[in-house]
């Protein structure tokens, strides 16, 4: 059940970040002016992340639920389940989040130009609430708030990263045969996307400093070697990125004809990268750090 809970994290973080990160860049291409992705791609797009996130936010409930009262089956019981909506700070917040959630639902089921920052904005707060539960925010120390704080700008940073390469993906789909129609989107998030880069790892490491002391890190720390992993993997995407920046989008005005398919499987890979370590982050909310 520890690897179903993780699982269920895992893909609500992924809808939520998916969204923020869509919905944002979305919201920049129209401000500059430089297109949208195709409308049968958003119509179909939000409203699964946002059911998908709201799917997942009860069953993570649920899950916790069982898991505070030591067996899985109580999950389902409305005694524990009160207590833990009750009792527990995770419970209180879950309230909050799930009706956030319904309301993120019709948000993004519906369509207009204020979809798309209406819907960043909501996966932003709840991406936010969720910080309030990490490991960052239940660390030892004062200021629980900025800690909770750091660590919702480090899920908003990898979202921007991950829903704008989404987007990037249907771009190149949409101008496949006229490539010269990409560069000023591929410029967009390439300006935007170094921010993201620039916070998620200053919030990563200040997030690694709160929660694994140096002093925790030991040989037989799990929790430690797949940090590494998913560090390892983030790099991977930061080093293709570069890669698009410096080699493969300059090239998109040349005339290359390969040029699109590599840009393609270029951002197809960075996205299930980015996948990867949003898995890993689903299972290292299970792990105690020390």
């Amino acid at each position: 059940m520890i690897a179903i809970l993780a699982a269920v994290r895992a893909a609500h973080f992924m809808s939520l970040m998916a969204a923020f990160g869509a919905g944002a860049f979305q919201t920049l291409l129209r401000r500059h002016g430089l297109g949208q992705a195709p409308a049968g791609m958003t119509r179909v797009f939000f409203p699964a992340m946002a059911t998908l996130g709201l799917v997942t936010g009860i069953a993570w409930l649920f899950l916790v639920a069982g898991q505070m009262a030591g067996d899985w089956h109580a999950a389902l019981d409305p005694g524990t389940l009160k207590i833990v909506l009750g009792q527990t700070e995770f419970g209180r917040i879950a309230v909050g989040r799930i009706g956030g959630l319904v309301l993120f639902w019709i948000v993004c089921a519906g369509r207009g130009r204020t979809r798309d920052p209406a819907a960043a904005f909501l996966a932003a707060l709840l991406l936010g609430a969720l910080a309030f539960t990490s490991h960052a925010a239940a660390a030892e120390g004062g200021l629980p708030l900025a800690r909770a704080g750091n660590d919702a700008m480090h899920l908003m940073a990898a979202g921007f990263w991950v829903g704008g390469l989404i987007v990037l993906g249907a771009l190149l789909w949409q101008h496949r045969s006229a490539p010269d129609r990409l560069i000023a989107p591929f410029g967009l998030f390439s300006r935007w996307g170094t921010v993201a880069v620039a916070l998620l790892v200053l919030s990563g490491m200040t997030n690694a400093a709160i929660i694994l002391p140096l002093r925790s890190v030991t040989p037989h720390n799990a929790y430690a070697d797949l940090l590494a992993v998913k560090i390892t993997l983030a790099l991977g995407m930061i080093v293709l990125a570069v890669i698009n920046r410096q080699q493969l989008v300059p090239a998109l005005g040349k005339h290359n004809d390969g040029i699109t398919r590599q840009l393609a499987y270029s951002v197809a890979v960075e996205i299930l990268l980015g996948a990867l370590v949003i898995g890993i982050v689903g299972y290292l909310g299970q792990m105690p750090p020390n």
